[in-house]
């Protein structure tokens, strides 16, 4: 392999890179945002493609079963029988709906460039199927950004730099995990804006305007997919303020032999390119650019802020925790050894520093705001990977004066195998990763590390797979609180009744219910407090014994328990300020109430909420609020037609209290109720 070019040997790290992520495609599902982000980016291609402002020039979408198993085309019905519409180019969606409705949330560039190798693999030659050939657009990204890291510090600090900083890059769980499914936003805008790094790098150092308008596309390119690029494009200002100030104190004149006419205007430029691209790549845009960029930053300001006044440590106690013990020691030792002369060429070691702790920084800062992990500010990812490279360089030189140059570099190939191994172990929940440190999964379960386990859509795919083999014929199946579009609808059979109107709860219909579970899921709703509580899983896949995602059978032979359900004998209704209480007289494992209420001469019910207390003084909240959210979805809303259950998963309580707005609601007009329990 080391006879190869440097060039060489980076293109060689991309392309095992892309083979070993496009041949486990099939083990990953989709992004919660998927249905948000594909069906614009098809409604803008087709849009771009052929100048239609609908899908009039489509076939009209027939449902088939895609295998799962699969990345190729495969489904239950002949290839030649499918109608190769993506199911992501829903006729109400369209160009149409979008160019009115696209103004709150994330730029739609990759939403448009990932349903390019739908078009082309999917919908014209029918190789690929719907789903994965989406996310071939992530996955060769990713492998292209391997490629770049290995060729950057493999030239410019040295093999066993690059080499490690590939390593560390391929093998760091969240982005190996992330780049197979999460390709609208956060993996493509993690690519562009290293390139972008990359091209200012060498724009600044050379002198080159073609570089500097090459770092302008891809400013564009990850503006236009999100507007983290701004902070990177922080991170640029003060490497190149950095950088020529050195410079100016070192040569006298330096800004006479940088600052010339090409090189200024290139810098006026590049940042116009940039913006340019996401207004061309954003027809919503071209009506009223202003105005839509302004919708665009207060959108961003929403998510990315928060009133708190206090320094949260909550992005870098994530990364210290998720972070493979290796990588974290070889970046750790980058860090410090960044600015020392061999690893700081062209301040190249200044940058990945500034470049790693800026995104950390700015979600620290009093005042910011950041959940669900560290995959929003995922660009800290090849900076710790370039770190990690910096710091086995730093232990190889100390090292070669004593091993051979071959045994060395086949050392820092085998301390990453451990780590391979646990990926293959774990696989596909790589997102789920936490390390030694905190005690792997369990022990950030344990610790309450706020979204452990959470998966984002990746884990669902095997347990659709699982349904799919062993669900009965016309099976009823169910998310648990998800919405249905985390899974796509042509992943099951279809004999297979696919709806959340099917949670029966303690009605026990039979429906298989599948959910992730993760950070405080059981606590989201009554359903998934029943599931946990009252039924054994069917099937589970997780790592270090945590699930994170399951599938129940609501029938009773998967109870947990053996109980009998009886009618309280007696109890006491009184009416309060706030509502209704009733008290059981005893402690009780509590199973149903129902209420039936007269309907005349009263309001409707505004909202409601349901609490239970042992004692009357420390009360506990039933997830949810009344009318809106419906307990057991078979019966729909409640209170309706004079009627109210509110069932319970054999909580012990004496008294419960519904708290009604207004007061005065006709389910305050109790004629009859009815209270059940556990024996």
């Amino acid at each position: 392999m080391f006879k190869l070019t440097i060039l060489k040997q980076s293109l060689l790290a991309g392309i095992i890179f892309f083979i070993l992520g496009f041949l486990t495609l099939p083990d990953y599902g989709v992004n919660w945002d998927t249905i948000n982000h594909l069906t614009r980016g098809q409604a803008y291609l087709n849009y771009f493609l052929t100048g239609n402002k609908d899908y009039s020039n489509l076939s009209s979408f027939k449902p088939y079963w895609q295998k799962t198993d699969t990345v190729l085309l495969s489904s239950d019905q002949p290839k030649d029988k499918i109608v190769r519409r993506s199911m992501y180019q829903i006729d109400s969606y369209d160009y149409q709906y979008f160019v009115i409705n696209d103004g709150y949330g994330h730029p739609p560039l990759s939403d448009v460039l990932s349903s390019i190798p739908n078009y082309v693999f999917f919908q014209k030659l029918g190789i690929l199927n719907d789903i994965d050939s989406y996310h071939v657009y992530g996955i060769f990204l990713a492998a292209c950004l391997v490629s770049l890291v290995y060729f950057w510090f493999a030239k410019y600090i040295g093999i066993i730099a690059g080499l490690v900083s590939a390593l560390s890059l391929s093998l760091y769980p969240l982005f190996w995990s992330e780049s197979h499914f999460n390709t609208e936003k956060d993996i493509p805008q993690t690519v562009y804006s290293t390139f972008f790094l990359f091209c200012v790098w060498n724009g600044v150092r050379k002198r080159s305007p073609l570089w500097v308008l090459a770092s302008g596309i891809f400013f564009g390119l990850g503006l236009g997919t999100k507007l983290n690029i701004v902070f990177v494009g922080l991170i640029a200002f003060v490497w190149v303020l950095l950088f020529w100030s050195i410079k100016a104190i070192r040569q006298r004149k330096y800004f006479q032999k940088v600052l010339t006419p090409d090189f200024l205007m290139s810098l006026i430029i590049a940042p116009t390119l940039g913006l340019f691209i996401v207004y061309l790549s954003w027809p919503y845009l071209w009506a009223d650019p202003i105005g839509g960029l302004t919708g665009v930053i207060n959108y961003y300001h929403g998510i990315g802020t928060a009133a708190s006044s206090e320094w949260s440590w909550y992005a870098a106690s994530w990364i210290v925790y998720t972070t493979p013990i290796i990588i974290l020691l070889f970046s750790f030792i980058g860090l410090l050894i960044s600015w020392k002369k061999d690893f700081n060429k062209e301040l190249l070691g200044v940058l990945a520093a500034i470049w790693f702790l800026v995104p950390i920084i700015r979600v620290t800062l009093p005042g910011s705001n950041i959940y669900g992990g560290v995959r929003q500010i995922m660009e800290y990812v090849p900076a710790m990977a370039l770190l990690s490279g910096m710091g086995a360089q730093w232990f190889y030189n100390k090292l070669s004066k004593r091993f051979s140059s071959f045994s060395l570099k086949i050392f820092f190939v085998f301390v990453f195998v451990p780590l391979t191994i646990n990926l293959v172990v774990i696989h596909p929940n790589e997102n789920a990763y936490f390390n030694l440190l905190i005690g792997g999964l369990s022990g950030a379960k344990e610790k309450d590390i706020a979204y452990w386990g959470n998966t984002f859509g990746a884990a669902y795919r095997p347990a659709v797979g699982w349904i799919n083999q062993n669900a009965e014929n016309g099976a009823e199946v169910v998310m648990a609180y998800e919405l249905m579009g985390n899974i796509p609808s042509i992943w099951l059979r279809p004999d297979l009744e696919f709806s959340n109107l099917y949670r029966s709860g303690y009605l026990q219909n039979g429906e298989y219910a599948v959910t992730l579970t993760f950070d405080n899921t059981k606590e989201r709703s009554y359903y998934d407090m029943y599931l946990e509580d009252m039924l054994e899983p069917i099937f589970q896949s997780g790592l270090n014994n945590v699930s994170v995602v399951k599938v129940w059978k609501n029938s009773p032979e998967y109870l947990k328990f053996d109980y009998e359900e009886v009618l309280l004998e007696s109890s006491i209704l009184r009416k309060t300020e706030y509502g209704l209480l009733f008290d059981l007289k005893d402690e009780n494992k509590l199973s149903r109430l129902e209420v039936e209420y007269y309907q005349s001469d009263c309001l409707p019910l505004d909202l409601g909420f349901v609490e239970y207390s042992k004692d009357g003084s420390v009360w506990q909240r039933i997830p949810g609020a009344l009318p809106v959210d419906w307990r057991i979805a078979v019966l729909r809303e409640q209170p309706k037609d004079g009627y109210f259950i509110e069932p319970f998963i054999a909580q012990s309580a004496r008294y419960i209290k519904l708290i009604l707005s207004p007061t005065d609601t006709c389910l305050s007009n109790v004629k009859n109720y009815k209270i059940y329990v556990f024996e």
